[in-house]
């Protein structure tokens, strides 16, 4: 594809609010379309990276986090009355350049960070990124020319746009690590996060290899219910070329009321290890190649998978809580 401009920026001057910025920061986890390559040296640890941050103009961004001081959190393009945490840095590691983003703060309770390699063309002192998202956001990329409806901000998931105009679906997930976490514990001594034993509900996304599947994992454990479960789904010995291999999935309910009527200990539980009938049971999940490389028009549909093709033009919006 080629165009004069970025069709789409990960730093996102001309949101009007931090909550667009936050929009569109999920939404550039899923655009970039640079080359695959191999893992990189990123922790996921929800830390700054950008030892010299604040040198790459608008593209390093910080609101709201204990560690680092606010930057572009001010004036016509932002909303200084928005809590939400917020850190965009544009970083260079072996000669590449990323995009590392943290949205929220895991003692908070909830926290997404993502490293995505970049490229395009210079805009506003940054590299861009190169996607099929329409929404070119401002004519000629100079203040005050926004104009939210051209954007692919105003319409993220996609409600009265296609993925040309948005651009969700349209990256490369080879180019692309990530790291979502949901309750659970914060050690900030150790900068770490588990899911302990008191924690009510536990869950992460973690994709910590460039050219492989992620790994999802939740728990909920209602002591007050006498109820626990964990599922885990591991993807990441499985690189996005292999359909022929399923992820490894652990999925176990243990219920411990002893009011209930004839209760006894085992009585309620499930393993599906032990419990699943494999005359229904057919473990599939995971058994998906990427055929693209971005940027990935819709009608294209890059993602096979082995019962059939997942449409990427759609409403988003049905996914959404």
């Amino acid at each position: 594809m080629s165009t004069l401009y970025p069709k789409i920026v990960c730093y996102d001057p001309a949101a009007p609010s931090i909550t667009s910025r936050l929009r569109l920061a999920i939404l550039c986890a899923l655009l970039l379309t640079q080359p695959a390559f191999a893992a990189g040296p990123f922790a996921l640890n929800f830390q700054p990276l950008d030892a010299t941050f604040g040198d790459d103009n608008r593209a390093d961004t910080s609101c709201n986090r204990p560690d680092v001081a606010d930057r572009g959190c001010s004036g016509s393009w932002s909303n200084s009355g928005d809590p939400t945490a917020f850190l965009q840095e544009l970083i260079t590691v072996d000669g590449s350049s990323y995009y590392h983003v943290i949205i929220g703060l895991p003692e908070d309770g909830f926290a997404q960070e993502y490293v995505a390699q970049v490229g395009g063309p210079s805009w506003e002192g940054a590299s861009g990124s190169n996607s099929l998202g329409d929404g070119i956001c401002r004519s000629g990329f100079g203040p005050g020319n926004f104009v939210l409806s051209a954007c692919n901000i105003s319409d993220p998931l996609g409600v009265t746009h296609d993925n040309v105009f948005t651009g969700v679906g349209s990256g490369n997930p080879k180019a692309v690590v990530m790291r979502q976490v949901n309750g659970g514990t914060w050690d900030g001594a150790s900068n770490s996060w588990s899911c302990a034993a008191s924690d009510n509900y536990c869950s992460e996304f973690k994709k910590e290899n460039f050219l492989y599947k992620p790994v999802i994992t939740q728990t909920i454990n209602e002591a007050s219910e006498y109820m626990n479960a964990n599922f885990s789904f591991d993807m990441s010995a499985i690189d996005y070329d292999t359909n022929t291999t399923a992820g490894t999935m652990v999925n176990t309910v243990t219920i411990s009321d002893p009011t209930l009527d004839d209760y006894s200990i085992g009585a309620g539980d499930f393993n599906y290890a032990t419990d699943a009938d494999s005359n229904y049971s057919t473990l599939s999940g995971g058994r998906y190649i990427f055929t693209g490389s971005g940027p990935t028009n819709a009608n294209l549909e890059p993602y096979e998978y082995i019962d059939g093709d997942f449409a990427l033009d759609r409403e988003w919006s049905e996914f959404k809580n």
